[in-house]
């Protein structure tokens, strides 16, 4: 691989649980559930991490209002 050319990210292939509804509030996002941290780095996790995260996902825990 030359000097300075990485591998592009194929979107497509990356699950992602987001449904285009996003806007944190306490640094949720109240689309998907995911914290702004994980939003950030989602591309950069490992497929095991995001994995992780959408099990975490399929069964949250309700939030008192």
């Amino acid at each position: 691989m030359r000097r300075g050319r990485r591998k592009r990210i194929d979107w497509d292939s990356i699950e992602s649980p987001c449904v285009r509804i996003c806007k944190l509030e306490d640094g949720i996002c109240i689309g998907c559930g995911r914290t702004q941290d994980e939003i950030r780095e989602w591309v950069i996790l490992t497929d095991e991490e995001r994995n992780v995260i959408m099990q975490r996902l399929k069964d949250p825990v309700p939030r008192l209002k």
